[in-house]
């Protein structure tokens, strides 16, 4: 796990080298234990790549047939506020731009793609390694699953896309993780079509955060 972060921390070393230096590490501490900096300070960002997959639920035969795809996931994320206090809800607020294409491998159509905008909060615990996310969001879904006409689910190219996840990173760095997720996603037409039952993903990915 530690050799992918370095790996991927290379692989991004022009885009976070003007950064490289600022802050003190996520372990550093003044007197008395507070933390000098951490990436969920206010102002931070959050660059993340996940791949996963997602299958559809309440599949009921050609009409309502099942979805099953591989999603490449890209998301800039901005850090709103600082964490403060204590206890298990300390955390903060991480307002995202999600953006993702993706590749049918079972029914309709073959390709789908969603920009989205998300609000996260993120559980954070000082010097905590591990740190777990709540999000949710919406924004628009494309699928040429709509061409196929015995399908009642999709009946338009452009969708209406809500999406609920959670997710844990574990910090490899203050400057790296690597994060699993689990989530939900709903797309449908919102009515504007008569083929309009709506889709209704399940699914997770895994990924790495560069911070900066």
């Amino acid at each position: 796990m530690k050799f992918m972060c370095v790996f991927l921390g290379a692989t991004f070393a022009l885009f976070a080298n003007p950064f490289a230096q600022a802050g003190a590490s996520l372990a550093a501490a003044k007197d008395g234990g507070t933390l000098l900096r951490t990436p969920f300070d206010k102002g931070g960002k959050e660059f993340q790549v996940g791949l996963g997959a997602m299958t559809s639920v309440n599949n009921h035969g050609i009409a309502r047939p099942r979805f099953t795809d591989v999603d490449l996931t890209l998301r800039l994320g901005w850090m709103l506020n600082t964490p403060k206090d204590a206890g298990f809800f300390r955390g903060n607020y991480e307002f995202l731009i999600d953006a993702g294409v993706g590749a049918s491998v079972d029914g309709p159509g073959d390709v789908l793609g969603e920009l989205a905008i998300l609000l996260r909060y993120n559980f954070v615990q000082p010097t905590a390694k591990f740190v777990p996310y709540v999000q949710g969001g919406g924004g628009a879904e494309f699928s040429n699953a709509y061409t196929d006409r015995v399908q009642r689910v999709l009946g338009s190219p452009l969708l209406f896309n809500l999406q609920f996840a959670v997710g844990c990173r574990y910090l490899c760095s203050d400057r790296c993780g690597v994060f699993a997720e689990a989530g939900y996603r709903h797309a449908s037409t919102g009515g504007f079509t008569d083929r309009n039952l709506g889709l209704n993903w399940v699914g997770g990915q895994l990924g790495v955060s560069i911070f900066y």
